[in-house]
């Protein structure tokens, strides 16, 4: 290999680092395959689950019909289980929202036109994702900075900047940065009472 492109690695952090030596020393795989599997099943999991389903109606155990019910009824599930924003975000000292590796702060309302702005922005290095939550009304994520990992109900995509993302009402979702510097801010149409701060305009 030319030394001009030596090989890219990905730097862990350390609570990442020390679940994989435990995984390691549980299952006597290296690290690199345990990190490798884990990042692709992530990335994947959308393309398994369809081609998962392409499979079972071409062998004919299950009707198009059968497969897209089964899908409906799993996001169901995941969505009678989802958060509400009040229960999985808590609030600082400096006034803002932290959930995950995320610190929120609402930019302004306006109850009356049914609109919220918020900024969201990386507080630490462990880069976790806001809990999956849903909400009653539309989300528009327009990226500042960074890349994100959005989520919504069974599909995964990769978001940079400048990038944006509707999240319809009532979707579950979660949203995981992927680089520290990485900030967005939020419209939530109507306001999500989880992100309401006393001081907002």
């Amino acid at each position: 290999m030319s030394s001009l492109n030596p090989p890219k690695h990905l730097v862990l952090d350390d609570d990442v680092h020390r679940a994989l030596k435990r995984k390691k020393r549980e299952t006597g795989i290296n690290v690199k395959n345990l990190g490798n599997c884990a990042l692709r099943t992530v990335l994947e999991r959308p393309l398994l689950v369809e081609a998962i389903g392409e499979k079972l109606v071409a062998a004919g155990c299950l009707s198009e019909e059968a497969f897209d019910a089964l899908r409906r009824d799993a996001i169901q599930e995941l969505c009678a289980s989802a958060e509400d924003v009040a229960s999985i975000v808590r609030r600082t000292d400096e006034e803002t929202l932290a959930t995950g590796s995320w610190e929120i702060r609402e930019l302004a309302r306006n109850e009356d036109e049914g609109y919220q702005v918020v900024s969201a922005w990386v507080r630490d290095r462990r880069m976790r994702p806001i809990t999956l939550h849903k909400h009653d009304g539309v989300e528009f994520l327009i990226l500042l900075k960074g890349a994100v990992l959005v989520t919504l109900e069974m599909d995964s995509q990769i978001v940079t900047a400048p990038g944006a993302v509707t999240v319809p009402c009532k979707t579950v979702h979660s949203v995981t940065p992927l680089e520290f510097d990485t900030r967005m801010v939020c419209v939530l149409s109507p306001l999500e009472p989880g992100y309401v701060t006393e001081d907002a305009a």
